[in-house]
């Protein structure tokens, strides 16, 4: 990849022959110290080998911009110099002192005159600004540091200045008042006065010895008030009690013995901020400057390591505007302030809505402060030509020549990394080609990272300096055209002291780097047994490892250790374009060269196989996705869950545990159907697939195959001779057994059971040692995890019980990755993938053992185990099946086959033999009919084919019209080749046939009346049908529709011929017995309906002639469908029309019924009335015309109603009967079982509907033997 820009080979010449890459970096070496910049010396040497882009220009520009402001305002400004660590903040400050100050070295340099141009107010009189650098880390409060900083800074560069009154005087009258009484007056006058220079002018004027303290001074200056900022005195010649304690204060703090030094330690030793910048612009006015410009230095990181003592940072913050205001209305000299700051501090705050008390306050303090202070950002951008000209410029241009040809290079054959290499998005530092031209040998993504890394780790080291030491430390090593791999920064910041600026990162990086020396190193070391020493040696010098084999196991620990690195920085700096959602391609573009694959486009492969092995050990290792777009993290927990494994170990590193893992893993792969009753000793698994359109099953068992006591042959043996049976290998072995020693059990097994001829074998290569310790770390691990409550009681009971959670998830993850690892080499074991030396053995390949003579099936490489198992057993089922059609990747259901068999039925129906075939079952039939060469599919109408005709009826020659067995017809499926077809099919075929010979299905002999897929089966037989001629069949299929009412079916085939006739014996057996009821009825009431016996017509002609032909059918019941049609056409029916003779034989039963139920007595009560006579004009009419079972009723119901009116009209004309005398008692019987006296009963038998009719007629009788009187009625269920 990138890595390899040229050659990459011995060759190829050191980069050091191209640039300068010093042997080691000093201290100072990239690092400037702001105080030193600031001399003539300091800032000639700060000038000498800066970099002056478009970028910075425009920034000086701001930076005096923002100084002549204060200046001609005379008012305090501030700004916020934004960079990231190491960007150059200090260099610039230090450019900008030479600027103001108008430093030789600046005006000299060409590439400042726009910037001098632009700012020609620099050069009107003779202006003088003080440059006061203040490191803040480590402050005591503000005014400790900012107000010592200055009196520190004027007393290197005024060394004969007064000290500005900017101590708390209490104080020290306080030490000094104790000195009083402890030496007296005289002694304490006679140590003042050494605070006078021996000369007597200057800042003390000519009069500066003449003052001389009294006892009375002291006193009177000890209990004066202070002078306030900006009144002036003359320390000469003190006057007042104010000028007496201002005089006093000054002379103290010179002789006082470490005041100073004890004021610049404590926090209270200085007066407030507000008041002491007051007081130093007045000191530094004194001097004769016009300005003071404060660079606070790290402040912003002060704040950050403080952050966790809300109260301080917010009491700190509140003083930050006080650099741009005060409570004095005007400073003496304006007070510019330059602030560092890499983030925003209200980052780490948070929002004031997050925080309590005082994290508003810090908030509100920063807002505030943010409006009043500009802000000149230093961009990273500049940092590649930064780089270049200070680090990496070429030695000549043969050099540049050199360099500028491997980055061409690059840029044609390595294009899939080139976006990874410029840092992806384009918003990276550097992020274009022509910066990672400038700063080769880093890349873009190398740089930006680095940046990230500095600002998060780093105070002692900037940028360039960190890029020196890795080429100092790669001097002897790094070749053109190879890039410096980012993993090698952890092994320099780890090793040079520095920690992070706040507590959080601070346990972060202790945390990282705690986890990469316990256990990320010692696993690389032990992985290429390396000792520390062999690797300081071979880093050393590498030619020096004389030992081949070594050389490349230190060379491997080498690149897997920056790999490691890599992933460590990550979680150190997650914030880093680089690091978020990392993948694999920009990790290994980050550690360009680190892997070399033999193969082109091999190296991401083999990354991601190295994270998956080391995310199955180091669980931390978090990996998400797949392929390229995979992403790689490392999360930080801090608990031991090795110590949660070796407690586990002893209770589950088991023979038993692995055996179980291993069968549990391969059959949710294979995706296997387990075996009810597992650990039965005949106990198999089933593998259920679709073949060719068909369901199918094959047995699977997992066993030791060389281990004759733990497999004996019944293991081997599947449980009938159609079904096949695969025998699973497990990739290692408890004993001493290989794969050669599997393999001859299988052969010596197919020796001693020729019979067995549906077994195989898949026999895995093993496991390495490795491999083999990951398996069973997951095995263990697995165990714990599901142990229920014994993995806190137990296994984790040593940690506490945030960290068993903590554990638990990780022991979760770490299972996962070794599952996902152990699986990866379980597919090598087996032949699905490439065997890796790491993973499994490399020592046999013959994977699949079949019997002699018997198709080997081969495997395919990167084949999922689910579908390789599918492909073996369904290759053994091709050999065993060869003429087997396709039918399709789904299996044929058996709803499908009947709608297949609904349009063979239909086209074997037609003159034609065609179907048109629906649009929705047009691929069915496509699918499954024409591989089954039942006929071809065209557009839209499938035609039948002959192939089955042809074939069954040659085998059935010995007579064709005899009946053919569902036996023999399946036997002859598989002629000349076996077809194997499943069941449903077999009978779809078979039924098939049947339609296409118009042959109908007989069981015992007698026809099958409605055939359905599924039921046939051995015994039914195919039978030739006699069929009826085509008039019979016409006209029997006429009369059939107008007699009884319903559709006739249309072909005339055997099977339909069947079907008709079964429809009309149903309707004989429905219709004959009310038939022969109706007759006799009729004949029975003839006389009294006036029926002619004689006649051939009406109602009773027309019931005989019914009934005879049903009779005449039924005698034709048991001789054949034939027999019933012809019979149905040849009956004689004289004049009477079809459908007189449907009408009579279809409502017999209503009719019969309606006479037997009629009240005859009432209508014999009828005679001569008009009612009868209608009643038997109806009668003597067809049931066609007069519905005989609606004129009884009616015919009942008016004469009852005309014996009604008679009976009213003879009580009219007759005179009232005498009244009875009501018996005495001696007259009422006392033998009966009641007292009421006996009356006339009429009792009456027979159906329902003539009792009642006569109940209704003695009514009537009753009701007009007794008008007008109650009358009481009895009856009595007895049935």
């Amino acid at each position: 990849m990138a890595a390899n820009l040229a050659n990459g080979n011995l060759g190829t010449p050191l980069l050091r022959e191209l640039i300068n890459i010093k042997p080691e970096v000093s201290s100072s070496d990239y690092v400037l110290q702001l105080a030193d910049a600031t001399t003539p010396d300091g800032a000639e040497k700060a000038l000498a080998d800066y970099v002056v882009t478009d970028d910075l220009v425009q920034h000086f520009n701001e930076a005096l911009g923002l100084i002549k402001s204060a200046v001609d305002s005379h008012s305090s400004k501030a700004a916020y110099l934004h960079a990231s660590f190491g960007a150059g903040k200090s260099h610039f400050m230090a450019v900008l002192h030479a600027l103001l100050n108008q430093a030789p070295a600046a005006r000299d340099k060409i590439d400042f005159d726009p910037v001098f141009a632009k700012n020609g107010w620099l050069q009107d009189g003779d202006r003088r600004f003080l440059m006061v650098p203040v490191h803040m880390l480590d402050a005591k409060s503000m005014e400790q540091r900012i107000l010592s900083g200055y009196v520190k800074r004027i007393k290197e560069l005024e060394p004969d200045a007064s000290t500005p009154r900017v101590y708390r005087s209490d104080a020290m009258f306080r030490d000094l008042q104790s000195m009083r009484k402890r030496l007296g007056d005289e002694d304490v006058i006679k140590f003042l006065a050494g605070a006078a220079p021996a000369e007597t002018t200057g800042e003390w004027g000519e009069f500066g010895a003449a003052f001389g303290w009294t006892s009375e001074l002291l006193d009177e200056a000890m209990a004066a008030e202070e002078l306030e900022v900006g009144e002036e005195f003359n320390p000469a010649d003190p006057s007042t009690p104010g000028e007496l304690r201002a005089r006093l204060a000054q002379d103290t703090a010179k002789v006082l013995p470490g005041y100073e030094e004890r004021a610049v330690e404590q926090d209270g030793g200085f007066i407030s901020l507000d008041r002491g910048l007051s007081v130093i612009a007045q000191h530094a006015k004194s001097l004769n400057y016009d300005g003071i410009v404060l660079f606070l230095d790290e402040l912003i990181l002060w704040f950050a390591s403080r952050i966790s003592s809300s109260e301080f940072v917010s009491r700190e913050t509140a003083k930050i505007t006080n650099l741009v205001e005060g409570g004095d209305e005007r400073r003496a000299v304006p007070v510019v302030s330059f602030i560092a700051r890499q983030r925003d501090l209200r980052d780490l705050v948070g929002s004031a809505e997050d925080g309590g008390r005082y994290q508003r306050a810090i908030v509100d303090n920063l807002e505030l402060a943010s409006g009043r202070f500009d802000r000149i950002s230093l961009e990273d951008r500049n940092l590649p030509q930064i780089a270049h000209a200070r680090l990496l410029r070429p030695l000549s241009t043969d050099a540049n020549a050199v360099i500028g040809e491997a980055f061409k290079k690059a840029k044609s054959t390595n294009a899939k990394f080139w976006d990874e290499l410029l840092g992806g998005d384009g918003n990276n530092v550097g992020a274009t080609e022509t910066a990672f031209r400038f700063t080769y040998p880093f890349s873009p993504a190398f740089m930006d990272t680095l940046v990230h890394l500095s600002s998060a780790l780093q105070r002692s080291r900037t940028g360039l300096k960190l890029m020196g030491e890795l080429l100092a430390a790669r001097r002897n090593l790094l070749r053109v055209g190879e890039l410096v791999p980012l993993g090698d920064v952890w092994a320099l910041i780890s090793g040079g002291g520095d920690k992070p600026f706040t507590d959080e990162l601070r346990a972060v990086f202790e945390e990282a780097d705690r986890l990469y020396r316990n256990r990320m190193r010692p696993y690389l070391l032990d992985q290429y047994r390396v000792t520390e020493e062999q690797v300081a040696a071979y880093q050393q010098d590498p030619a020096a490892i004389e030992d081949g084999d070594l050389s490349r196991r230190l060379k491997q620990f080498t690149d897997d250790d920056r790999l490691m690195s890599t992933l460590v920085l990550s979680a150190l700096a997650p914030a880093a374009p680089a690091f978020q959602n990392m993948t694999v391609k920009r990790f290994l573009a980050l550690n360009a060269g680190t892997i070399k694959a033999l193969l082109p486009g091999g190296e991401i492969p083999a990354l991601i196989n190295k994270l998956k092995e080391w995310a199955g050990r180091i669980p931390e290792i978090k990996l998400a996705g797949d392929g390229v777009a995979m992403t790689v993290r490392l999360e930080l927990t801090g608990v031991d869950i090795d110590s949660v494994v070796r407690n586990g170990r002893e209770a589950f590193d088991k023979p038993r545990y692995r055996h179980d893992a291993a069968v549990e893993l391969l059959r949710s792969e294979f995706a296997l159907t387990a075996a009810k009753g597992q650990g039965a000793f005949d106990a198999f698994d089933t593998l259920d697939f679709t073949w060719r359109g068909s369901k199918r099953r094959t047995e699977v068992v997992f066993a030791n195959i060389a281990d004759r006591e733990e497999t004996p042959d019944s293991t081997l043996t599947p449980t009938d001779a159609e079904t096949w049976r695969l025998v699973v290998d497990l990739p290692w072995d408890e004993g001493e057994f290989g794969p050669r020693e599997d393999l001859n059990r299988m052969n010596s097994f197919w020796e001693r059971h020729p019979e067995v001829q549906h077994s195989l074998a898949w026999v895995p290569t093993h496991m390495t040692t490795t491999m083999y310790a990951d398996f069973n770390r997951y095995v263990i691990i697995k165990r714990i995890l599901n142990s229920g409550s014994d993995f806190d009681s137990r296994f984790a009971a040593h940690l506490g019980p945030d960290d068993r959670v903590r554990a638990r998830g990780l022991l979760t993850t770490q299972a996962d990755t070794l599952r996902d690892r152990v699986l990866a080499a379980f597919k090598q074991a087996y032949g699905l993938a490439k065997k890796q030396e790491g993973d499994v053995l490399d020592d046999f390949s013959d994977h699949i053992a079949t019997k002699p003579g018997a198709t080997t099936p081969a495997l395919g490489l990167s084949a999922a185990p689910r579908d390789a198992i599918r492909d073996i057993a369904g290759k053994m089922l091709a050999w065993q099946y060869p003429a087997h059609p396709d039918l399709g990747a789904q299996a044929v259901t058996p709803a499908q086959a009947r709608t297949v068999l609904g349009y063979i039925s239909e086209a074997a129906g037609a003159r034609e033999g065609k179907a048109e075939i629906a649009r929705g079952d047009q691929g069915l039939m496509e699918t499954v009919a024409q591989p089954l060469k039942l006929g071809t599919m065209g557009e839209s109408y499938f035609t039948l084919g002959g192939y089955w005709r042809e074939h069954f009826n040659r085998l059935a020659k010995s007579d064709p019209d005899a009946d053919i067995g569902y036996g023999s017809l399946t036997a002859w499926m598989d002629e000349p080749q076996r077809m194997g077809l499943a069941t449903h099919i077999q009978q779809l075929v078979a039924a098939a046939y049947g339609e296409m010979e118009d042959r109908v299905w007989v069981i015992g002999g007698a026809p099958v009346a409605d055939l359905k897929l599924g039921e046939i089966k051995d015994g039914w037989a195919l039978r030739r049908q006699p069929l009826p001629s085509e008039p019979d069949w016409e006209i029997a299929r006429a009369r059939y529709e107008k007699i009884f009412g319903k559709k006739a079916p249309v072909q005339l085939r055997g099977r339909i011929v069947n079907s008709f006739a079964d429809l009309v014996r149903t309707h004989v057996d429905k219709l004959l017995p009310a038939s022969r009821e109706l007759v006799a009825e009729l004949e029975r009431r003839a006389d009294f309906l006036g029926l002619d016996d004689t006649a051939v017509t009406g109602r009773l002609h027309t019931a005989r002639r019914g009934l005879a032909l049903l009779e005449e059918l039924l005698a034709e019941k048991g001789r054949g469908a034939k027999r019933v049609v012809e019979a149905l056409a040849a009956f004689g029916f004289g004049e009477l029309t079809l459908e007189r003779l449907g009408s009579s034989v279809t409502t017999a039963d209503a009719v019969a019924s309606a006479l037997q139920n009629a009240s005859w007595d009432v209508l014999e009560l009828g005679t001569g009335m008009d009612a009868l006579t209608t009643l038997q004009e109806d009668a003597r009419e067809d049931q066609f015309n007069r519905k005989l079972q609606d004129s009884l009723p009616r015919a009942q119901r008016a004469i009852t109603q005309a014996l009604a009116v008679q009976r009213q009209q003879q009580q009219r004309t007759e005179p009232p009967a005498a009244t009875p005398a009501s018996p005495t008692p001696d007259q009422v019987p006392l033998t009966t079982d009641t007292s009421h006296p006996k009356v006339k009963t009429t009792a009456r038998t027979g159906s329902v509907q003539g009792s009642a009719a006569e109940v209704e007629q003695a009514l009537h009788q009753v009701a007009a033997a007794h008008p007008g009187k109650a009358i009481e009625i009895t009856w009595k269920v007895v049935d």
